[in-house]
C-alpha cells in the first residue's frame, strides 16, 4: 500500500516569516518564502488532491533523482530521554539503510516495504528530515518508473498522487532541515531545494498549472545558484521534454553546460566538450563528488549526466558536440560496470541526424525518443546492479 502516511498539504508547512539557515559551506543565507516556499500555490481548494488522469509516464521519468543526502539520521533530539532517543535512532537508521539497499539494489518492487519502514520511523522520530526526504524519494521513484509496476493499470490513482506527495514530503524535509534548530556544526542539505523544485515543476505539469510550474522554476533557479554542481541537473530535468526551439528548453540545456562548468571551474568548449584535461579534478568527497563517479550514493551519476547532455545536444541538432559528449562517459573508472551503458552505446552508434529529426518542429512528439534511459528515472545513476527479474 503506497502513501500510508498522511501527508499534509504544502500550505500546512508554510511559516509566516523567513528564517535564517546555514548553507553547506557554513555561510548564513536568508531563505524567503518566495524563494523556496511554493505552498500557497497548492492550496487552491480541497479539490486539488482529487485524483486526475496521470500524465504520460515519460513526463514523470524525465526527472533524474540523484545524490540524496542521507547524513542526518537522528533528527532533532531535544527533550528526549536517552533510551527513547537510542530506540528512535535505531528505527530511523534501519529504515534509511533499507532505502539504500533497495535503491542501489535496483529493487523497484521493494518500494512498498521500505515506505512502511520509513513511515513507521517517522512516527517515532518526527523531526528527522532524512526520513521525509527518502520517503519523498520513494514516491518520486515509483511514478518515475511506473512501467515496472506489475499492477500499473490498477495503480493509476496511486501514480496520480505520487508526485504531489513527493513534493509535500520534500517541503517538510526542507522545513526541518533549514528552519529548525540544530546542534552546532549541523550541515544543511543543499540538495533539498532541488528536490522540492523538480517535484513542484512536475506536479504543475501534471495538473497543467502554469503558475505552479513557474513557482517550481523559481525554486530551481535558487537551488542551482546555491548548489550548481547538483541542482543544475534538476533544472534541466524539469524541461527536457519541452520543444527544442522553446526558451524553456534552451535554458534547460544550458543548465547542463553550467553543471559541467561548475564541476571543472572553467567554461568548457561547447563545440568540443572533451573533459579529459579535467580528470585530475575527480573526487569522491565534498560538494564536487556530485560531478563524478567516486561517490557511493550515485556511483553512475557522471554517466547519467553525460547521457542526458549527449541526448540533449542531439535534440538541439548539435550532433558533433553530442558525439564528443557520449565519448566522455568512457573516462569513468566504473563505466564498464554501469548497468545501463548499453543504452548510451546504442544511441551513440545510431544515425544521430535521423534521431535529431524526430525532435524537429512539426514532428510527431510521440515519436521523439526520451532523453534519458527509457522508462527509468532514478536507477541509471544509483543502481549498482542490473534490474532483477520481476517478483
Amino acid at each position: 500500500m503506497y502513501n500510508m502516511l498522511r501527508v499534509p498539504t504544502f500550505g500546512e508547512f508554510i511559516q509566516p516569516a523567513a528564517r535564517r539557515g546555514q548553507s553547506r559551506e557554513g555561510r548564513s543565507v536568508v531563505h524567503t518564502k518566495s524563494q523556496i516556499r511554493p505552498g500557497q500555490v497548492f492550496v487552491k481548494s480541497s479539490a486539488f488532491l482529487k485524483v486526475k488522469p496521470v500524465v504520460a509516464v515519460a513526463l514523470m521519468a524525465a526527472a533524474l533523482f540523484c545524490f540524496i543526502g542521507a547524513g542526518h539520521s537522528s533528527g532533532s533530539n531535544a527533550g528526549r530521554v536517552p533510551d527513547q532517543d537510542d530506540r528512535n535512532t535505531g528505527i530511523s537508521r534501519a529504515a534509511i539503510d533499507k532505502f539504500w539497499t533497495i535503491y542501489h539494489g535496483n529493487d523497484y518492487d521493494g518500494i512498498p516495504e521500505v515506505q512502511k519502514e520509513l513511515e513507521t520511523a517517522i512516527q517515532s522520530d518526527p523531526s528527522n528530515p532524512t526520513l521525509y526526504a527518502l520517503l519523498g524519494a520513494t514516491h518520486f521513484w515509483h511514478v518515475g518508473e511506473a512501467t515496472r509496476d506489475a499492477n500499473a493499470q490498477s495503480d493509476q490513482k496511486i501514480f496520480a498522487q505520487d508526485m504531489p506527495t513527493a513534493a509535500a514530503l520534500f517541503q517538510k524535509a526542507l522545513d526541518l532541515d533549514y528552519y529548525t534548530q540544530h546542534p552546532i556544526g549541523y550541515i544543511n542539505d543543499d540538495h533539498l531545494p532541488g528536490y522540492l523544485g523538480i517535484t513542484t515543476v512536475h506536479t504543475g505539469q501534471q495538473y497543467q498549472d502554469l503558475k505552479l510550474i513557474a513557482k517550481g522554476d523559481g525554486i530551481l533557479d535558487f537551488a542551482a545558484y546555491q548548489f550548481p554542481e547538483f541542482n543544475n541537473f534538476n533544472r534541466w530535468a524539469g524541461h527536457l521534454d519541452d520543444a527544442r526551439d522553446s526558451e524553456a528548453y534552451k535554458k534547460a540545456l544550458d543548465s547542463l553546460w553550467q553543471d559541467i562548468d561548475a564541476c571543472i571551474g572553467a567554461h568548457i568548449d561547447r563545440a568540443n566538450p572533451d573533459v579529459k584535461s579535467y580528470l585530475n579534478l575527480v573526487t569522491g568527497v565534498g560538494r564536487k563528488k556530485a560531478c563524478w563517479w567516486k561517490g557511493d550514493i550515485a556511483p553512475y551519476g557522471f554517466e547519467g549526466l553525460i547521457l542526458n547532455l549527449g541526448n540533449g545536444l542531439v535534440k538541439a541538432g548539435q550532433i558533433d558536440a553530442a558525439r564528443v559528449m557520449y565519448a566522455n562517459a568512457k573516462y569513468a573508472d566504473n563505466y564498464e560496470t554501469w548497468p545501463y551503458r548499453n543504452v548510451l552505446e546504442t544511441i551513440a552508434a545510431s544515425d544521430l541526424n535521423a534521431r535529431a529529426a524526430l525532435y524537429a518542429p512539426g514532428a510527431n512528439p510521440k515519436s521523439a525518443p526520451p532523453l534519458n534511459v527509457p522508462n527509468r528515472s532514478c536507477v541509471y545513476c544509483h543502481a549498482t546492479v542490473p534490474e532483477p527479474a520481476p517478483r
